[in-house]
């Protein structure tokens, strides 16, 4: 029998791809049934990149290269299989595969960017602006969208490729920015290997590009190229530019095409989720994601935690710290880790003289558009032993994650998780972390967070900053309780370690194996 996985994103190198390759690794040394296996992806990378960055060991697996041309092919490459799993996130590919399981991180809404207003013109206008066909398509070197309301944009990486439809002579309009990149490039357009523009692309702030582009009877392929840069230790993917605001002008467009070519956002798809219906198995990452998948889907799912690297970290001498690790996003533009509200606290707890001797050390990644916000946490931190580690390597969150005693995370802190369930933390991978490193946990009792940490077992949850603060002045005033936690955290943090997703992920496959025999 021949297994396929595959991951839209595999060249990216990031969590989700870690997940796919272990999974991939999994059905290869511990299904015996499985006689090929195969990781499927796009771009430029090798098995030897893959096994080195993600830290898996990926024996009897094949890699199979082949170019993004959209959903509709790679559907058409899973009927090769005997089993197909689609890993991709936000993915609507529909399995041909007898046997199919769909991974699942979060059912993310369509919609969940845009601006109210902007959600009813898209309810409203877009079955109309759909029904004239799609313009373009994304096709290989994309990562997934990012940013917030006021700009949502995708990071190219050194070629990203456009597929446009049949048309007259249009304008291709973009805006381009490189925020948190160390320098500015240039950015070259080309079309059928014609190149018809190059742009300068500046790090502070984004501008706009149009490219004339020819008429054509044909598709035609449009390649954005620009040398990349690896923003962060912790952020291994090798990005060019960022895209903001894809537009289509000029030429005989019906109104409704117009529609679309200034209004991109009315061309995606709605939430329907029919092409659940060609898979047999569809797997959660967490208990929140799984409850989600019922709420938003209505579909049953089975639960796969993320594959924790647990062995890698060990504790080290312990020093009075409390340790926050997360991207530093202004609220509304991402995933906001809260660091802002968690300074505050900190500061606050050291004014009354309830932490004295302690130091608070943050470590994440910040882009230039976010540097705003970076330093209204260093001026709440100013004058206090906060040490903020911006776009630190990864040897010092090691060496962090080995010294502290607690670690704080916060994320969805004063959100709504009813409407807006996607901001929270859907996992937790830096708290299982912090934890095989002996921190003791201190994080909000919100999404992800309760499947990992046992309230007063081996960490403490809460819901408000005077219970954060509660929790800690308990913490840093017990050393023998501190120390009964701490060693509950690390035996804790091996139920999320590599083998035991390599005992549920073997459970779940020989479970669809045995499912009845289909096709879609």
């Amino acid at each position: 029998m021949r297994a396929g996985v595959y991951n839209r994103y595999l060249d990216t190198l990031g969590g989700g791809e870690r997940y796919t390759g272990m999974l991939a690794a999994v059905l290869a040394q511990h299904v015996e049934q499985l006689d090929q296996v195969d990781l499927i992806g796009h771009g430029e990378v090798d098995l030897g990149t893959l096994q080195e960055h993600l830290g898996i060991a990926m024996s009897g697996v094949n890699l199979v290269l082949v170019p993004d041309l959209g959903e509709q092919a790679i559907s058409d490459l899973s009927a090769d299989y005997d089993v197909f799993v689609n890993a991709s996130y936000m993915s609507r590919i529909v399995s041909q595969a007898p046997r199919g399981s769909y991974v699942v991180y979060f059912p993310t809404p369509w919609d969940h960017d845009l601006t109210r207003l902007q959600k009813r013109i898209a309810r409203t206008l877009g079955p109309a602006v759909r029904a004239t066909g799609t313009p373009y398509e994304y096709q290989h070197g994309w990562f997934p969208p990012e940013g917030g309301r006021r700009r949502s944009y995708s990071w190219t990486s050194e070629a990203a490729e456009l597929l446009l439809s049949p048309g007259p002579a249009r304008e291709l309009r973009l805006e381009v920015g490189r925020p948190g990149a160390p320098e500015d490039c240039l950015l070259q357009v080309e079309v059928e290997g014609e190149v018809l523009t190059t742009a300068p692309v500046r790090r502070e702030g984004f501008s706009r590009v149009r490219v004339a582009l020819p008429p054509s009877g044909t598709r035609q392929r449009i390649r954005l190229l620009a040398p990349t840069f690896e923003p962060t230790a912790n952020d291994n993917r090798r990005l060019g530019v960022a895209v903001a605001r894809v537009q289509f002008g000029g030429g005989r467009f019906r109104v409704r095409e117009r529609l679309g070519y200034r209004l991109p956002y009315l061309r995606r798809e709605t939430d329907h989720a029919d092409f659940l219906d060609s898979y047999q198995q569809i797997v959660s990452i967490s208990a929140f994601t799984e409850e989600w998948v019922t709420r938003l889907w209505h579909r049953p799912s089975e639960l796969l935690f993320p594959p924790v690297h647990t062995k890698a970290i060990a504790p080290a001498p312990k020093k009075n710290q409390i340790l926050s690790i997360g991207r530093f996003f202004a609220r509304g533009r991402g995933h906001n880790k809260k660091q802002l509200e968690m300074v505050k606290t900190f500061v606050e707890l050291q004014r009354r003289g309830e932490l004295a001797g302690w130091e608070y050390h943050l470590v994440g990644g910040c882009s230039s558009e976010d540097e705003h916000y970076l330093e209204k946490v260093r001026a709440a931190a100013a004058g206090f032993p906060v040490h903020i580690h911006a776009n630190a390597p990864r040897p010092v969150v090691e060496e962090l994650l080995g010294s502290a005693r607690l670690f704080w995370h916060a994320t969805g802190l004063g959100e709504d998780i009813e409407t807006r369930p996607w901001v929270f933390e859907h996992f937790g991978i830096t708290t299982v972390e912090a934890m095989a490193a002996g921190c003791v946990p201190v994080v909000i009792d919100k999404a992800g967070q309760p499947e990992i940490v046992r309230h007063g077992t081996d960490g403490y949850l809460f819901s408000t900053l005077e219970q954060l603060q509660q929790h800690t002045r308990e913490l840093a005033a017990d050393d023998t309780l501190r120390l009964q936690l701490s060693a509950n955290a690390v035996e804790r943090a091996h139920t999320f370690s590599e083998h035991a997703f390599a005992d549920r992920g073997t459970e779940l496959a020989q479970k669809l194996l045995s499912a009845a025999v289909t096709r879609a």
